[in-house]
């Protein structure tokens, strides 16, 4: 049966297709919403909610209440009457939301559920028996398809000693060969979301210079718009913020591993848990990495980003959030509860 009413909180970077997902899971399952959208990127889901009565969805299923988070999420998300939060975004307000949650307000009657995806600090591992060319490929497009701005961004790259020149060549060429510009016009990288963000990921670049080898970019890519070139920072130290913090832009850390073991333990240590890579010919460190590298969504030969609906279920672990495992027939069950009924004849 239903949960009840859901706050419905999707993201700015992936404004229809997480929109319409967290939304149309809980309508599906009999629940009614409250969708409240980045205030980024509000008039997509107005779109989408327009769509969705034009479909003739019943008045008051989906309530679009556009806002600043601020002033209205924690309202909301403790109101005795909300039985269910369903968030995308950051791990700040991830754990602020799970925090407000877990409080019984007065006249509640339910322990509040909770489905949150907060982040992540993704990495690739690559071993001496991978095929250079294949890995460099895949680090160059998770790391900066997007601008890095998505939660399973390969934000960082672990690669064993004996290949780590060679491959970091290729990334640094392959990187060099973007282009960068308006999306609408087809480039490879366009400009990051907002001046906040502008702003923090250049600190963020300038903390990485003083952590690390600045191997390209760490500048601006335009003075009209916030651009900032392709970023990558090599030698990091695996504790370093860079190897450590999401920074939600372009900008790659690299690390030095003895081999490939290591390797694993260095993409471990991390609070996040969401996407990961690795790259080898080796069937055995293969099979070992699919139990010891600590994620939602380990992929294999092939990039740490772009989960298919319906055949990768997303969600990771640790403070990457509930591991809700969204895009599976299985999602839907977090916005029910199961009732049993017996019966004596």
């Amino acid at each position: 049966i239903p949960l009840g009413v859901g706050f419905i909180v999707p993201p700015w970077n992936f404004p229809l297709a997480i929109c319409v997902g967290l939304t149309a899971s809980a309508v599906v399952t009999g629940n009614t919403t409250l969708v409240k959208p980045a205030s980024l990127t509000p008039i997509i889901a107005y779109k989408f909610v327009e769509l969705a009565e034009e479909a003739g969805l019943p008045s008051g299923v989906i309530n679009f209440i556009p806002g600043d988070s601020s002033v209205m999420g924690d309202f909301i998300t403790g109101h005795p009457l909300t039985r269910f939060i369903s968030f995308t975004g950051s791990k700040d307000v991830g754990l602020h939301i799970n925090e407000l949650a877990g409080k019984t307000a007065k006249g509640q009657k339910w322990i509040k559920r909770v489905n949150a995806e907060m982040g992540g600090k993704d990495g690739i591992v690559v071993d001496e028996t991978a095929n250079l060319d294949a890995a460099a490929e895949s680090i160059v497009s998770s790391a900066f398809s997007f601008q890095g701005q998505k939660c399973s961004a390969g934000s960082r790259a672990i690669i064993v000693e004996s290949i780590y020149d060679e491959l970091v060549e290729k990334v640094v060429q392959l990187t060099k060969e973007l282009s960068i510009g308006n999306g609408e016009e087809d480039y490879s990288v366009g400009p990051v979301i907002d001046e906040k963000a502008y702003n923090s990921i250049l600190k963020y670049i300038e903390i990485g210079k003083s952590e690390a080898t600045l191997l390209l970019g760490g500048n601006s890519g335009s003075d009209e718009g916030f651009y900032i070139n392709p970023t990558i920072l090599g030698d990091a130290d695996s504790n370093s913020r860079i190897m450590q913090e999401e920074i939600f832009g372009p900008v790659l850390a690299i690390a030095k591993a003895k081999d490939w073991e290591e390797a694993i333990e260095m993409y471990n240590n991390t609070d996040y848990g969401l996407t990961g890579g690795f790259f080898s010919s080796d069937q055995a460190r293969i099979d070992q990495a699919i139990e010891r590298m600590y994620c939602g969504n380990l992929y294999v030969n092939r990039n740490c980003t772009g989960a298919l609906v319906g055949i990768h279920p997303f969600g990771g672990f640790n403070l990457s959030g509930t591991d809700s495992k969204a895009g599976s027939y299985e999602y839907i069950k977090l916005f029910s509860q199961g009732k049993l009924y017996t019966q004596k004849v």
